[in-house]
C-alpha cells in the first residue's frame, strides 16, 4: 500500500484550521476580555496561552486517531490482498468508522469467498480436461486399430466394431457434458410437479434390454399419487444412471425392487437389488467422479452415480447408497 503523507492530506488542513480558527476565537474573547479588565491582562495571556495548548493537544490527538484508523483500514486491504482477512472486533465500537470496518469485512469475505471459487472451478476445469482426454482416449484408439485391420474380409464386422464404439464414444460426450453442467452448477432450474411413477416408468423403459440379459424381475411396490418438484428430463436422466448402476450389480435371475413412499419430510424411492455388498472401504467414494470400485464392469465409465447425484441435489433431494441384508439399497429423497 502507498505510505500516506499525513502533512500534506486534507484532513490534516482541515484539523489544523479547526485549531487555528478555534486559537483566533480564543484570542478574540481574550483581547475583548482585556479591554473591559485591564488589571487583569496577564491572568488572560495565561488563559490564552492554555486554550491554545488544550486546542493543539486536542486537535493532534484527534488527528493521531484519524491516522490510526485510517491505518487499520489500510492494513485489512493489505491483508485482505494477501488473502488473510481478518476482523478485529476491538474496531467495533459503533462509531463511523466501525461501520466502515464492517462493511469492509463484508466486502473481504465475499471477495474471499469468490477467490475461493474460482480456485475450485479452475481446479475442477483442469481436472475435467485430464479426464476427458483419458476417456476419450480408450475408444479412439480401438477405432484406430479397427481402422488399420480393416480389409474385404472382415469390413462387416469391423463395420459394427466400428459403430458401437461411435456410439460409446457419442454416450460418453453426453455423460461428460452432463457432468460438466453439475460441476458448474448450470443445470436447469426449471421445475415442474411430476408423478414419481412417470418418472420411474420412463427410466425403466431405457432399461428393458439390460433387464432381460440378466433375467432380472421387477417387484414395484409404489402408489401413483406420488408427485416430485424437479426437472423431469434431467431426473429421468438421474433414475437411469441409478437403476443402470444398480442392475449392474445384481445377481443374474434374482429380483429388483422398485419402492416408494412419501412422509411429511420427503418422498423417497428406493431401488434394491439381490447383489454382493459393496465392500466398506469403497462406500465413501461412490459418488466420486470415475470412481471404479472392484465390482465394476468393464464399460463403465464411473461418472453416472456423480451425475445422479449433482442431479438430485439440484432438486434439493438425496442420492444414498447403503448394504442391506440381502443386497444393495440405492436412496433417493426429495425433501418437501
Amino acid at each position: 500500500m502507498a505510505k500516506i503523507h499525513w502533512l500534506e492530506a486534507p484532513e490534516t488542513r482541515s484539523i489544523v484550521g479547526l485549531g487555528a480558527g478555534l486559537s483566533f476565537i480564543a484570542g478574540a474573547v481574550c483581547v475583548i476580555a482585556s479591554s473591559y479588565a485591564p488589571a487583569a491582562g496577564w491572568q488572560l495571556l495565561g488563559l490564552f496561552i492554555l486554550a491554545v495548548l488544550a486546542i493543539g493537544l486536542t486537535c493532534w490527538l484527534w488527528l493521531r486517531q484519524l491516522q490510526e484508523r485510517f491505518a487499520a483500514i489500510t492494513q485489512r486491504l493489505a491483508d485482505a490482498m494477501q488473502d488473510k482477512p481478518d476482523y478485529q472486533m476491538a474496531l467495533n465500537d459503533e462509531g463511523l468508522f466501525s461501520d466502515l470496518h464492517n462493511q469492509l469485512f463484508q466486502y473481504v469475505r465475499r471477495t474471499t469467498a469468490l477467490r475461493a471459487d474460482l480456485e475450485r472451478d479452475r481446479a475442477q476445469l483442469s481436472r475435467a480436461i485430464t479426464d476427458i482426454a483419458h476417456q476419450l482416449r480408450t475408444p479412439i484408439a480401438a477405432s484406430d486399430n479397427l481402422l488399420e485391420l480393416l480389409d474385404e474380409a472382415n469390413a462387416a464386422k469391423t463395420r459394427d466394431a466400428l459403430l458401437a464404439q461411435n456410439q460409446r464414444l457419442a454416450a460418453l460426450v453426453n455423460q461428460m457434458i452432463l457432468l460438466a453442467r453439475v460441476d458448474t452448477h448450470t443445470l436447469s432450474q426449471e421445475k415442474t410437479s411430476q408423478p414419481l411413477n412417470d418418472l420411474v416408468r420412463g427410466a425403466v423403459n431405457l432399461l428393458l434390454n439390460p433387464l432381460a440379459d440378466r433375467d432380472l424381475q421387477l417387484d414395484w411396490q409404489s402408489d401413483d399419487g406420488l408427485l416430485v418438484n424437479v426437472n423431469a428430463q434431467l431426473t429421468r436422466e438421474a433414475l437411469i444412471n441409478v437403476l443402470k448402476n444398480s442392475l449392474e450389480h445384481a445377481a443374474p435371475h434374482s429380483t429388483l425392487t422398485i419402492a416408494a413412499s412419501a412422509t411429511a419430510i420427503a418422498t423417497q424411492l428406493t431401488v434394491t437389488n439381490q447383489g454382493p455388498a459393496i465392500p466398506a472401504a469403497e462406500l465413501p467414494h461412490l459418488f466420486e467422479r470415475f470412481y471404479r470400485g472392484s465390482q465394476t464392469g468393464p464399460n463403465n465409465l464411473g461418472i453416472g452415480l456423480a451425475i445422479a447425484q449433482g442431479i438430485i441435489a439440484a432438486s434439493d433431494g438425496r442420492l444414498t447408497i447403503a448394504n442391506v441384508k440381502g443386497g444393495v439399497q440405492y436412496r433417493v429423497e426429495w425433501f418437501n
